[in-house]
């Protein structure tokens, strides 16, 4: 296949700099184990919220062409909330392409109970090369996956053959895109969030509302409380060139039954505005919480992918 003008600049560039290629020849996919991927992936503490987030980025990628260009990649992962208790995954992918700008909306792939569909979460767009020939785009995005299916893909395993788990992004103009990820991958991650949480100091409240060590009637065991009360783990997330007023609180976790999975909040969501009142960090949702009056319904107004939504919360 010959590559557009503008896809052979951006190659060349790369390589005369070294990025994105490989001086060996790379493993196959299904060559990689669960303990490969469950060795290579990273832990990081995000101190602005308090997270921990697991990732498999580093356990595979995928060079193609005379370059050894990387044109896409996808991988997991998980983000843990000590706060709330709630952990989520997602599936981190991005893809460079050229032509038209496709702008991917949701997400389809299977799981053992049945097909699902998702909207995505859209990060960052890249144009490049215009001036020279067809525009290459690169769209970054995430969608979330539920630990319950995955758990299930991982032990559908059998030995000498990890399985693939496939995903498609339904784009609003253009092609999708078909992605995978292997079992052995599904399986590691998962390992390593279960190794990680073992290994971590488990906070018990001792009383209702109040955490292990905190006093009755403190601001930070009021928190506690709050948290637990609408039970979501969230993270900042900011604008962007192209969507300037998609900002707020990204929902990276729901407690099932919570006043938050009552009102239909979903992994994935962005919490603008709680009651009238602007969020843009997970502090601003604790201090709209703390406004909130007793047996209330509460507006709450978010995006779902590049929708506009609202929903109503009662506690």
């Amino acid at each position: 296949m010959t590559l557009p003008r503008s896809a052979i600049l951006a190659a060349f560039i790369l390589a005369a700099f070294g990025i994105g290629t490989a001086g060996a020849k790379d493993p196959a996919l299904s060559s990689l184990t669960m303990e490969h991927f469950k060795d290579t992936a990273t832990v990081a503490e995000n101190q602005k919220d308090g997270t921990t987030v697991i990732s498999t980025e580093n356990g595979y990628v995928e060079h193609t062409g005379p370059m050894r260009m990387v044109w896409h990649d996808e991988y997991l992962l998980g983000v843990l909330d000590p706060r709330t208790g709630t952990r989520s995954l997602q599936v981190f992918a991005w893809v460079i392409y050229t032509g038209n700008f496709r702008n991917y909306e949701s997400a389809n792939y299977g799981t053992p109970n049945g097909p699902r569909s998702v909207p995505v979460n859209p990060l960052a767009r890249q144009v490049v090369n215009c001036p020279v020939g067809d525009c290459t785009y690169t769209e970054r995005l995430t969608f979330p996956v539920d630990e319950e299916s995955m758990r299930q893909i991982a032990a559908a395993r059998v030995p000498g053959n990890p399985g693939k788990w496939s995903f498609k992004l339904v784009a609003k103009s253009g092609p999708e895109y078909a992605g995978e990820i292997s079992g052995a991958e599904i399986a590691g991650l998962l390992a390593k969030i279960d190794e990680y949480a073992s290994g971590s100091p488990v906070v018990q409240a001792r009383t209702p509302g109040v955490r292990a060590g905190v006093p009755a009637g403190s601001a930070a065991a009021a928190d506690a409380s709050l948290n637990r009360d609408f039970g979501i783990g969230g993270m900042p997330v900011d604008a962007s060139e192209e969507q300037p007023k998609r900002a707020g609180v990204l929902v990276t976790g729901v407690k099932p039954g919570s006043v938050a999975h009552r009102a239909g909040i979903i992994v994935g969501d962005i919490l603008y505005e709680f009651d009238g009142h602007p969020l843009k960090t997970p502090a601003d949702l604790q201090a709209a919480l703390a406004g909130r009056a007793s047996e209330s319904a509460i507006a709450i107004r978010l995006y779902r992918g590049t929708n506009d939504t609202a929903v109503s919360a009662r506690f």
